[in-house]
């Protein structure tokens, strides 16, 4: 399958255009990687929340730990001190699970903010590619023969603008219809330009 095209010009235009998909592609990414670190960093309030939770119960642990060998009071001190350290274990555990869900938000957002505009303009690209590539194909086989090369200066008098054509030859439609060879070639070398195709010579039968 062809890749580019064998004239200049339309080739410059063919690879422009690959260049600009590649810059959309790679603008895609960044936007996606800078919406996921925005998103991920909602997260940090939680995990500070988390930090200091965890930092308090350890903290009540311990201290009902050493206050329950107190005499009397200890073990009442150390059970309250116990249920808080509970309390602030179970805060802990509620905000590293936002933690999560925020930074799960951020993965998602992330990547479909980099994906879809990504795939679209990939798809689209890729659609052009492998439309003018089956143009190419069929436009090489038919430029190998006298009749192929009707054919492709037919497409040319029903797509040319009139001024081009009238550039061929006075009556180009006449042309073709009485078989006239130079002008036949001309307009089916017109229907090749527009390809991106050089001149093929015609095989004549």
């Amino acid at each position: 399958m062809p890749f580019y095209a064998d004239t200049p010009a339309r080739r410059s235009r063919q690879l422009l255009a690959d260049a600009v998909c590649a810059v959309l592609v790679v603008v895609a990414v960044l936007a996606g990687l800078a919406v996921h670190a925005a998103v991920a960093a909602l997260a940090g309030p939680a995990r500070r929340f988390a930090d200091g939770s965890t930092a308090l119960a350890e903290g009540l642990r311990s201290t009902g730990g050493t206050l329950e060998r107190t005499p009397l009071v200890g073990d009442d001190v150390a059970g309250v001190l116990g249920r808080s350290a509970d309390s602030a274990a179970a805060l802990a555990g509620a905000a590293g699970q936002q933690q999560d869900a925020v930074l799960h938000l951020a993965l998602v957002l992330g990547v479909l903010t980099a994906l879809v505009p990504a795939a679209v303009v990939l798809a689209v690209r890729a659609a052009q590619r492998v439309r003018w590539a089956r143009r190419v194909r069929d436009a090489r086989l038919l430029a190998g023969s006298a009749a192929g090369e009707r054919v492709l200066a037919l497409r040319a008098l029903q797509h040319q603008p009139p001024r081009v054509l009238l550039g061929v030859a006075a009556d180009p439609a006449g042309a073709w219809r009485d078989g006239d060879g130079p002008v036949v070639g001309a307009l089916a070398d017109l229907e090749l330009g527009d390809l991106g195709l050089r001149r093929v010579t015609a095989a004549r039968t």
